[in-house]
């Protein structure tokens, strides 16, 4: 399961998958902590394996767009030619995730842009309760959402459904609206995930924690929440990333519950957004701290 309840799910790794730094991601799943009883085990659930990057502007040449840009475009040409399914290349990043969870059982994790040209191969590929999506904060609009809910459905994956980035007095509910559009019928499969609000007071932050917000939104959901630091403090608070995450997996929402059911964090290094990321040593510092007052949650059964 992704999440269970009281222990916390850690999801880690670059901000966008390469050939260069897939080995932080092997790195980043032999880390172990000790759990309350004394014994040593994982510390990380499953691990960012973006191939396709969500984008103000189009980058034609395909930097920064990445790893899988150049078979996005191919494939997206054939599926507007009408071409079947069948003939569409595999993804470089879908190659490189099944590899990852044969070799470490992990869970993978990636962001979703155009669910009909991504999701087919995912499909092929990735096994059953091994793979879990998300929308980029930017798009807000249910129908994506909708089509990543028909293949989550029927291959028990995960959905993530990401804050708006920009605050205002609908906020809260475009967020909640995007769970019914993800129509799936096990909630437990259906996590809410905070990355904070862009907004003129914002400071050094990258995007403006709300953790308000997130508690009304799993309060009225029901459902599990996880926090982004990484798009919340952002380059200019790097250094603050770990303790203002220590901070947040302590927000309970009473005395029996905590706010935060796990962490989607970018840690290595990265083509993209290196300038957040925290260093795996950093991010094992993390670990055995959050070890010492959560349970860590590290088996996908």
């Amino acid at each position: 399961m992704l999440t269970k309840n009281g222990n916390l799910t850690i999801i880690a790794g670059p901000c966008s998958i390469d050939r260069h730094n897939l080995n932080d991601i092997y790195r980043i799943s032999e880390i172990t902590v000790k759990n309350a009883q004394g014994k040593k085990q994982k510390a990380v659930f499953g691990t960012r394996v973006v191939g396709l990057k969500s984008r103000t502007a189009l980058s034609k040449d395909g930097v920064g767009m990445g790893i899988d840009y150049e078979a996005f475009m191919k494939n997206t040409d054939l599926l507007l030619n009408g071409s079947p399914l069948k003939k569409m290349e595999t993804l470089p990043s879908v190659i490189m995730a099944k590899k990852i969870i044969q070799d470490t059982g992990m869970l993978v994790a990636t962001e979703v842009m155009c669910p009909l040209v991504q999701l087919p191969i995912f499909e092929k590929h990735i096994a059953k309760n091994k793979l879990l999506i998300w929308n980029p904060a930017v798009n807000q609009l249910g129908w994506p959402v909708l089509k990543m809910g028909h293949y989550a459905k029927r291959n028990h994956w995960y959905i993530g459904l990401k804050n708006g980035k920009w605050l205002s007095s609908s906020m809260e509910k475009t967020w909640l609206g995007l769970m019914n559009f993800a129509n799936l019928k096990n909630s437990e499969n259906l996590v809410f995930i905070q990355r904070g609000v862009d907004v003129k007071n914002k400071g050094d932050f990258r995007s403006l924690p709300v953790h308000e917000s997130a508690i009304r939104v799993k309060q009225i959901s029901r459902c599990k929440m996880f926090f982004d630091p990484s798009h919340s403090f952002g380059p200019k608070l790097r250094h603050k990333i770990v303790d203002g995450v220590i901070d947040a997996m302590k927000i309970k929402l009473d005395d029996n519950s905590f706010l935060y059911d796990g962490i989607l964090i970018e840690v290595g290094h990265s083509q993209t957004d290196t300038d957040q990321h925290l260093t795996i040593k950093e991010f094992e510092e993390l670990c055995h701290r959050l070890a010492e007052f959560r349970e860590l949650n590290y088996e996908n059964n």
